[in-house]
């Protein structure tokens, strides 16, 4: 038997498509591209929309509805499983996705009266489009890669982590143009800020989001062209495969399909669904896992998890997500626009690059166990202190003005993303003992962490008197 196994090894390897791995690495890319894209262009969003400083949290309150896309998606897949297909949907929302981009690069600068203030209704619309369809590329992207073989999932992860980094590679290139400069007025009798202009604008950043969500789309495309994939579909012949889930395949040859709610969950957001998916997935095949070590999960051994460690996990769960997704992301602004904007331009686009960065890494890392993230949980609280305080002393954090601080200011940005991404992470991974049931309760928590620490956020933003912005040429 193990002699088999070897010989079907060695043939799945000898049957690799690379052009198979290239397409899935351009489909996984098209998942949290544009809300990836969004963050990073806040320093110069911020500059010339109505919200200024407060944009930030308008956002996250969008996108956090925007989970309402998943949820119609799972309404009407169960519904109509006939009609609503995960290739069908696909297509929709990969469609969706890059035409509300091409519409950001007209038109993020349109504002209007909203309750007798203006807004940035072109862009907050948008937004909640594209986060939809960045959103459900969760529930239905990764059920599409169980088509193929296993070997290919790892080039699906890859450009997930990729949609990350290349905004920020984009926004690097980009840049902010520099800090305000104050010059007298055309009347002479007071100074404006001029703010510098960028390498290219924020119109061409967008059209850059919109050529690579529609090579996505290409690729996704070409990947249900039999012609092309043929060699490497699941082979039904040899085995009954498992599917994603750990469901038996066979339902693709029948007429009626399992609604989707009944046979998938996936537990977090952003490019954290994939690090806890591939560190703990037992349908890998070996030779994509050769280079590390089994773990746990990876062997047929039952949980021994208690209620309490549950619960605990589930709690710290809950607590790093709002605080990673809800609260700080909302608040970055008045913690690095006193500096500047240029640290602020450093701060965003560094800190997102740590996200995919600490998922690749924890590929390498022992596993997590609930010490470790507890150690790493109150690392990053620690680390989220400082980062608070330079947000509630706005406009007069500490060391304003100095390189010292600035560097200090990029440093603990950097830190905080890459401790409660561990984190996050981390306890999908261990939750994954659980199977299913693990996940699903993991990503409820984390969705309603998110969704309570961004909500609470916004209302204090916008009608506490904590965070102060500033006129720079006041």
């Amino acid at each position: 038997m193990a002699l088999i196994n070897q010989q079907s090894n060695l043939k799945d390897r000898m049957e690799r498509q690379p052009l198979i791995d290239v397409l899935c690495i351009f489909f996984g890319i098209g998942t949290w591209l544009c809300v990836n894209g969004l963050w990073v262009e806040l320093p110069l969003l911020v500059q010339h929309l109505p919200e200024g400083w407060a944009l930030p949290s308008y956002l996250a309150v969008v996108i956090q509805l925007a989970n309402l896309g998943p949820v119609l998606y799972t309404v009407l897949n169960s519904l109509f499983p006939r009609a609503i297909t995960e290739v069908r949907s696909i297509y929709v929302v990969m469609l969706v996705g890059f035409v509300a981009v091409i519409l950001l690069a007209n038109f993020w600068s349109v504002t209007g009266v909203v309750l007798g203030q203006q807004h940035s209704v072109a862009l907050l619309g948008l937004v909640f489009f594209v986060a939809a369809v960045d959103c459900s590329s969760r529930v239905l992207y990764l059920p599409f890669m169980a088509r193929l073989q296993t070997i290919y999932l790892p080039s699906f992860f890859i450009g997930e982590g990729l949609s990350g980094l290349i905004p920020s590679i984009f926004a690097l290139i980009q840049g902010v143009g520099g800090n305000p400069e104050c010059r007298n007025n055309t009347f002479g009798n007071g100074t404006m800020a001029v703010i510098p202009e960028p390498f290219y604008s924020v119109d061409i950043f967008f059209y850059l989001m919109s050529a690579i969500t529609f090579c996505s789309f290409v690729a996704f495309f070409l990947l249900n062209q039999n012609g092309i994939v043929g060699k490497g579909l699941v082979k039904p012949q040899n085995s009954i495969p498992l599917t994603i889930t750990g469901r038996r395949s066979e339902e693709r040859s029948t007429s009626k399909r399992e609604p989707f709610y009944e046979s998938t969950r996936w537990p977090d957001e952003d490019n954290d669904s994939k690090a806890a998916f591939l560190n703990r997935d037992d349908h890998i095949n070996q030779s994509a896992r050769k280079s590390r070590p089994l773990t746990s999960i990876e062997k047929p051994v039952e949980s021994t998890r208690s209620i309490g460690e549950l619960s605990y996990l589930l709690i710290m769960q809950t607590m790093i997500c709002g605080l990673a997704n809800g609260v700080f992301p909302s608040i970055q602004s008045y913690s690095c626009l006193p500096y500047g904007n240029t640290t602020f331009h450093w701060a965003v686009t560094l800190s997102n690059m740590a996200n995919p960065g600490v998922c690749f890494l924890m590929f390498c890392l022992p596993n997590p166990n609930k010490y470790s993230v507890t150690v790493t949980a109150m690392l990053g609280l620690g680390v989220s202190s400082y980062v608070m305080q330079t947000a509630v002393l706005s406009p007069n954090p500490p060391m304003v003005g100095t390189l010292e601080g600035e560097l200090l200011l990029v440093s603990s940005w950097i830190l905080l993303v890459g401790l409660f991404t561990y984190t996050k992470v981390a306890i999908s991974s261990m939750l994954r003992d659980l199977g299913q049931k693990g996940l699903f309760w993991s990503g409820a928590f984390t969705q309603f962490g998110s969704s309570i620490g961004a909500v609470a956020t916004f209302f204090i933003i916008k009608y506490g008197d904590v965070f102060h912005s500033y006129y720079p040429c006041g």
